[in-house]
């Protein structure tokens, strides 16, 4: 992202507690990595500017985030999942 669409006025700023920041990077590492782990496919995005924009978030989360190196990084995921698990009742974000 530049410093000129950092500033405009419809840039955006978000706040993600830690357990968000972390379940979020897990999830869009995920996504991102070559594996056997389904993801989105293209029929989910309407531009891959979309995809663009998921992985700036991701870039600015792995600058950001000291978690993912620790040797018990699995393990904070769980417990980061199921800290926020209780904050949504339904299998999609569909609900």
């Amino acid at each position: 992202m530049t410093d000129e669409q950092k500033t405009s006025p419809d840039s955006a700023e978000i706040r993600l507690s830690p357990d968000e920041a972390l379940v979020l990077f897990e999830l869009l590492s995920r996504w991102s990595e070559e594996n056997a782990v389904p993801t989105p496919d293209a029929s989910c995005f309407e531009s891959t500017a979309e995809c663009a924009v998921l992985l700036a978030v991701l870039a600015d989360l792995q600058k950001q985030l000291v978690a993912p190196f620790r040797e018990d990084y699995a393990e904070a995921v769980k417990a980061a999942r199921r800290r926020l698990a209780p904050s949504w009742d339904y299998p999609d974000l569909r609900g």
